[in-house]
């Protein structure tokens, strides 16, 4: 049955929730049994895929980075679950597998569909896609894990393959340490921007370092932007369905429109293209920049490093968490609160002055 809605290429979450979305209530139900006992992915994730479209908050809408991060929530699940009936989970079954996660008792996961990445030097991966991460994950990263697995059983639930749900009950993580000093430990400084700069090989580099350390752009919002979207004479760029779906308009510092500039220049005379940058994966942008940081002897912080940057020094320049708010396009202003509390250095100079 299931082989009628596979996944095939070019075929768009919503053309597959049609197919689905045709069958009657039991033969829904069967499929999810059927998915559910044989631990099968990707029939499960066929199931998830339809339940986000037709039942999520974003609907169609729903952005490629979310379906592929529930994806992999889906397949670490499963393969972290060994022995656990997905239909009928045991007793604290749920705050087991968060606890594993926390613990770093974690395997390899490759989600189906992808090949693994070859063994590479730990500065610079190679292949294609990142290497699975070892150890305890992140506080962030294990809530996205429950959103998953939440999203995993509503799916059944949806489908009448069961009335388990796990994870009801399991809130947000309490994080061992204070934000701003996990902050502190993700953004790039003013100095390392600069020896960034210095060291960028080419214009595709300087104008990554730029896009997310002056422009405060998301890594996804620097491989969509277009060149019909910037206005160098106006010195400002439209960031078009940026997070939550959101238009933004994002001021163009001196260095950043001078490289947008040149960058106009050179795609001129190349070849003419729609978008700014050549690369078309957030995996190339990270790499790239990897790499960068690699020559100039930088710690890699992760591209969203350069966007903290943005708002740290914005923050530390005017005191103004209303104007950091704008420039980053957040939603609230305590999303920008952040960034005072991770003034560590100003703090330590004012203690200093005490006598």
């Amino acid at each position: 049955m299931h082989m009628s809605i596979e996944r095939r290429e070019g075929a768009s979450p919503l053309a597959r929730t049609e197919r689905l979305h045709e069958w009657s209530e039991e033969a829904l139900r069967r499929f999810a049994v059927a998915a559910a006992g044989d631990r099968d992915v990707e029939r499960l994730w066929l199931l998830c895929e339809a339940y986000v479209t037709l039942h999520g908050k974003a609907g169609v809408e729903t952005s490629k980075h979310t379906y592929r991060a529930y994806r992999r929530g889906v397949v670490e699940l499963v393969s972290l679950w060994q022995g656990v009936p997905l239909l009928r989970p045991g007793r604290d079954a749920g705050r087991m597998y968060v606890q594993r996660l926390r613990a770093g008792e974690r395997e390899s996961v490759v989600v189906p569909g992808t090949a693994p990445t070859p063994k590479a030097s730990p500065e610079v991966p190679s292949g294609r896609g990142r290497r699975p991460r070892r150890g305890p994950l992140a506080p962030a990263t294990i809530e996205l894990r429950i959103a998953a697995a939440r999203m995993l059983y509503a799916a059944l639930r949806w489908a009448n393959a069961t009335e388990a749900d796990p994870f009801r009950d399991i809130g947000a993580l309490r994080r061992a340490t204070r934000e701003e000093d996990v902050m502190g430990g993700k953004v790039y400084t003013e100095g390392e921007i600069v020896d960034m700069l210095a060291h960028a090989k080419d214009l595709e580099e300087r104008t990554i370092v730029l896009l997310g350390a002056h422009g405060g752009l998301r890594v996804s919002e620097m491989l969509s932007l277009r060149w019909d979207e910037i206005d160098l004479a106006g010195r400002q760029l439209l960031v078009r369905a940026g997070k939550g779906r959101k238009d933004g308009l994002v001021g163009l510092t001196p260095k950043l429109h001078e490289a947008l500039r040149a960058a106009e220049r050179e795609m001129l005379v190349e070849v003419h293209r729609s978008t700014v940058l050549h690369l078309r994966s957030q995996y190339g942008v990270y790499r790239r920049l990897q790499r960068l940081c690699l020559r100039a002897e930088v710690r890699f912080r992760g591209v969203h490093g350069l966007r903290h940057a943005a708002g740290t020094r914005l923050y530390q320049q005017t005191g103004d968490l209303g104007q950091v708010q704008d420039h980053l396009r957040h939603a609230t202003l305590d999303m920008a609160r952040r960034y005072a509390r991770s003034d560590r250095r100003a703090l330590k100079r004012s203690l200093a002055d005490w006598t």
